[in-house]
């Protein structure tokens, strides 16, 4: 601590004041929740009430009780008449002067010599919390105490509110501050009940710790989340302690929480697709549609990936992209047992465009199996080849493989052309096609259109009638 002189208007001032506090000492002893017999406040302020009749305020000088030592001190002080030098106490809450006299507890002295102020009487009974455990609570409306842990109540934190200039609405008991989104409910000795959301900029807690002195704040206080609360309980020790520092707002504080429980979640193998939690593989995999990977299959590269996965919605895809660096080989492996080790690091892009690909290219083989069909003449294989592609690659890229393979053959354009027509895609394009090449399209256009529209499973017989207008 550092003293400092001061001068003689400032003196002036302070020794008024003090000789106003002397008028009614005891306004100085905040109002018992729940005093009883052996009631500290009701003591002291018995005490004081005889002082202020006594004006013996010197018998209480050498004290050990600090309240009354400090209430001795100041009153020598208002009759010296002079405070030259004035102590600066610095707090969490802004820093105080006051006139240093004794040895009495600096902080004691701040709420004696301040007793105008809503802020600052309390430090007037900090060392009863120290000593006997009371609490202390302190507004422009109130100034109470507490011997048995007794919460003040909703008026009195409303009214600490209101002096913060913090906004807040009341609902089920409940004391709100505006918001949305996911909340953090505080309660004060499990009596007055608080509530905030994620985009508050407060500091709810240490607003309402200004106005209050106890033997352990932070204990007073509980926290209570909703977010995964089945799954993780637990409020961190790290954020909440630079919450009640006042280091961090609401908002901040919430979010650290959330994603504390988020990590503990997924470490222990749990999953959370928005605000719902899963404690096991297959609640996850019976409730949440996946397309690509059968369940069976998926279980198996879950329990192999051994955590859990956090999504704010449910995406198969990032289920994927989270464990296929761990599980994909058991995935492909299951959907196709027939690929084998270098296919499979051959294949490239995300999971689904992995799965993809392979399901593309399975297709096309079974497909071209089925088709089965062997070409008897060059033109015949035009024809196949435009049907295989048409199956296997679309039919876009058909028709364009096709034209550039047609090459003079007036058989081959003639079947080019019939592709054309049945596929719609023959408009404003008659004329590049001669009157022989359209007239043989309209002879095998039929049986080309039943295949093109049933599939390879008509493909034979329908090849068998073609056979007669292209050898």
């Amino acid at each position: 601590m550092r003293l400092k002189s001061t001068s003689k208007e400032k003196q002036k001032e302070f020794i008024d004041r003090l000789r106003k506090l002397f008028e009614d000492p005891a306004s100085l002893v905040p109002e018992c929740l729940d005093g009883g017999m052996f009631c500290s406040f009701n003591s002291y302020r018995k005490k004081v009430e005889s002082l202020a009749g006594s004006q013996a305020y010197d018998k209480f000088t050498k004290t050990s009780d600090q309240f009354l030592s400090g209430l001795s001190e100041t009153f020598r002080i208002m009759e010296s008449d002079s405070a030259p030098l004035f102590g600066m106490m610095k707090t969490p809450y802004g820093s105080i002067e006051y006139a240093k006299r004794g040895n009495t507890d600096d902080s004691v002295l701040v709420g004696i010599q301040h007793y105008e102020s809503p802020l600052w009487r309390m430090f007037a009974f900090s060392s009863l919390a120290k000593t006997k455990g009371a609490r202390i609570y302190s507004s422009t409306k109130y100034f109470l105490g507490s011997c048995k842990n007794t919460s003040p109540g909703k008026d009195f934190f409303e009214d600490c509110l209101r002096d913060e200039g913090i906004q807040f609405q009341e609902e089920d008991d409940t004391i709100i501050l505006p918001g949305n989104g996911r909340h953090m409910e505080v309660l004060h000795l499990n009596s007055v009940k608080f509530r905030f959301y994620d985009n508050s900029t407060t500091n709810l807690l240490h607003s309402l710790m200004k106005h209050m002195i106890s033997p352990d704040l932070g204990r007073d206080f509980s926290f209570r989340s909703d977010f995964l609360s089945d799954l993780i309980g637990e409020i961190p020790a790290e954020p909440l302690n630079m919450y009640i520092s006042g280091k961090i707002n609401d908002r901040t504080f919430l979010r650290e929480v959330n994603e504390f429980r988020i990590n503990e979640a997924v470490k222990r193998g749990f999953f959370i697709v928005g605000e719902k939690g899963y404690k096991g593989i297959v609640d996850f995999t019976e409730v949440n549609e996946f397309k690509y990977v059968p369940e069976e299959i998926l279980i198996d590269a879950l329990e192999n990936y051994g955590k859990g996965i956090y999504m704010e919605a449910f995406s198969e895809r990032k289920v994927l992209e989270t464990i296929w660096p761990a599980s994909g080989h058991i995935i492909m492996k299951g959907l196709y047992p027939e690929l084998s080790d270098s296919e499979m690091k051959a294949l490239k892009g995300s999971p689904t465009d992995q799965i993809e690909a392979v399901a593309e290219k399975s297709r096309i083989a079974v497909i071209k199996s089925d088709i089965g069909i062997e070409a008897w003449s060059p033109d015949s294989q035009y024809l196949i080849d435009i049907i295989k592609d048409y199956f296997t690659l679309g039919k876009d890229k058909a028709l364009r493989e096709a034209e550039k393979t047609s090459g003079k053959s007036h058989v081959r354009k003639a079947i080019f052309y019939t592709f054309l027509d049945c596929l719609g895609e023959s408009k404003n394009r008659e004329w590049q096609f001669n009157d022989t090449e359209r007239g043989l399209s309209w002879k095998i256009k039929p049986y080309i259109s039943r295949i093109l529209e049933n599939g390879t499973s008509v493909m034979a017989q329908e090849i068998e009638n073609i056979k007669v207008f292209i050898r």
